[in-house]
């Protein structure tokens, strides 16, 4: 069989390597629209579950110089930090390990990263697979080829490109980001992106620099990140700065957010991001940080950024299915989420690890093979990209009582390891030690769900449902209700959704559920069906009863 990749960053290149691993392609092809290899933004995470995968596929995340030049064709050159620190907005600072061995016992991981330094290892990786290599399924890159056109029938996808090239494949996967045109031209009602009213500044600052910041009057930083092999945290409600070493300790990276409502540089659709000057950043963080215990550190840390940019954070609404026939979305362009977890990487190489399974389990039957794909990673992939919208902190109000007895009963630590907010317990293994390329013997009936990624036993489960809130007085009638009454019932305070063709009024539970009153800001008023779909055990359906308000009734 043949594969066409549209897009070739990380998810894609990792799919192309994944592909080639399943045994079930004879060519993969990648067309990536941009005429030479380039990534905008500074530092990444690669963390154990997406490491293992690299590991697995012989990409080198830690070779290489790590004083070399920009773009090369190296290995990733990582920095391996020893632990996260964060600096509170009382003035305590602590500090947590990272851990590199996780449960699975194989030192996958954590992996600190110059973007542009994993997208060249990438190819370098692909490039061992080239058409003049010999080897078997080569692997070709098109640079400078942007999708235009696509048509499918029962025995194969053809995308045509600006460039006039013609593809033709058995399966097309969409890996081209939040902007993807695979999702534009294949899906009928594509979800646009949603400024998510948060700003942020990022680039990198060399070691000699680092060594000779200093406080406006001269005097060493509190908290110099020289000092410190290590990921730092700085947090204020308005926003947070987060700084890490890459390339193997030569630059630090530095991101800085700012929750700010009133910006208009981000509500339209011109452009993701900008260059911006040190003044400007200055400015901005002297506002955000006004009342933080390290203003004055990262103050300095904001005026010594080499070309700093600033970046809209947005986010989609998760898709309700990434499959059109014998088209698959992958990484980005099914769930886009925000920074805040450090996983948008690591997830796009899940999704590749599950689809290279799935066509090594089902060979040519493509329809098995997507859909097995789907049901192993629709919920986990669409967790992330919901969970990575609560850190922050203006969309999750602090948990009520209600809530920390749910989280603390499961012991599932929702927080990744560089969040030292603890929030339902300390067992991140669900997150770090997770093998994407184990999605078992058969295909599953229906999506995975929430407790199929838990070691909790049936009575944990029990046991949880049972804490689960419930109105004195449920629900007694339902009627018919449209989707603009829906609409209308748009706020914290008064909040409706439609899960599965049911209307619930979850406006009482919202203070009571695990996801708080994040979940009725993001979700009043709208369709929350592939957020909160058909992958929920049967406790869960039979506890929504509560809150059915009617069905909807389809206009359309």
């Amino acid at each position: 069989m043949r594969a066409v990749i549209v897009g070739a960053g990380m998810g894609g290149l990792m799919t192309a390597l994944a592909l080639r691993q399943s045994g079930a392609f004879s060519v993969v092809e990648v067309y990536e629209q941009t005429k030479e290899p380039s990534t905008a933004g500074a530092g990444l995470n690669i963390p154990p579950n997406g490491a293992r995968l690299c590991r697995w596929l012989g990409v080198d995340l830690d070779g290489g110089d790590p004083k070399g030049p920009d773009g090369a064709i190296d290995g990733g050159r990582a920095a391996i930090l020893k632990s996260s620190r964060q600096f509170n907005e009382d003035g305590t600072m602590s500090e947590r390990p990272f851990d590199h061995n996780t449960a699975a016992n194989d030192d996958a991981g954590f992996h600190h990263m110059h973007r542009l330094d994993l997208l060249m290892c990438l190819h370098k990786r692909v490039m061992d697979f080239g058409p003049d290599s010999g080897q078997p399924c080569p692997i070709t890159v098109h640079m400078g080829s942007r999708l235009t056109e696509l048509e499918q029938n029962e025995d194969g996808v053809t995308a045509t490109f600006s460039n006039g090239k013609v593809a033709v494949g058995d399966i097309l996967v969409g890996a081209d980001g939040i902007n993807s045109m695979t999702l534009q031209l294949a899906w009928p009602n594509p979800r646009r992106k949603r400024w998510t009213e948060v700003t942020c500044f990022r680039g990198l600052i060399p070691r000699e620099d680092v060594k000779a910041l200093r406080k406006s009057d001269g005097s060493p930083l509190d908290y110099n990140p020289i000092e410190s092999f290590s990921m730092d945290r700085h947090k204020v409600d308005a926003g947070g700065v987060v700084t890490y070493w890459v390339r193997g300790g030569e630059l630090l990276n530095v991101w800085i957010a700012h929750y700010l409502p009133d910006s208009s540089a981000f509500e339209q659709e011109e452009g993701d991001w900008f260059p911006v000057s040190r003044e400007d950043i200055v400015q901005e963080v002297r506002e955000a940080f006004a009342n933080s215990p390290t203003k004055e550190d990262v103050l300095a840390l904001a005026g010594a950024i080499v070309r700093p940019t600033k970046w809209g954070l947005y986010d989609r609404d998760a898709l309700e299915t990434w499959l059109q026939g014998r088209i698959c979305l992958l990484g980005d362009a099914a769930h886009p989420m925000l920074p805040t977890f450090g996983q948008g990487a690591a997830q796009s190489f899940e999704d590749a690890a599950a689809l290279s399974s799935a066509f090594a389990l089902h060979g040519q039957d493509v329809k098995t093979a997507l859909l097995h794909y789907e049901h192993v990673r629709h919920y986990r992939a669409n967790r992330f990209q919901l969970m990575s919208k609560f850190a922050f902190d203006h969309l999750r109000a602090e948990d009520t009582e209600a809530q920390k007895a749910i989280l603390e009963g499961l012991d599932e630590r929702v927080s990744p390891a560089f969040g030292h907010d603890k929030r339902g317990g300390e067992n991140d293994d669900w997150i770090y030690a997770h093998d994407a390329r184990e999605i078992g013997d058969t295909l599953p009936a229906k999506r995975l769900g929430p407790w199929d990624f838990r070691k909790a036993r049936k009575a944990d489960l029990e046991k949880s449902a049972s804490k689960l809130w419930k109105p004195d007085t449920p629900i007694s009638e339902t009627r018919s209700i449209t989707r603009e009454e829906v609409a209308r019932h748009n706020s914290q305070d008064n909040c409706w959704i439609i899960v599965s063709g049911r209307v619930y009024d979850i406006t009482e539970w919202a203070p009571h559920h695990p996801g708080g009153a994040g979940i009725a800001r993001m979700y009043a008023g709208k369709d929350a069906t592939s957020q909160f779909g058909d992958y929920h055990s049967d406790e869960a359906v039979a506890h929504m009863v509560h809150f059915h308000t009617g069905d909807l009734a389809e206009t359309e």
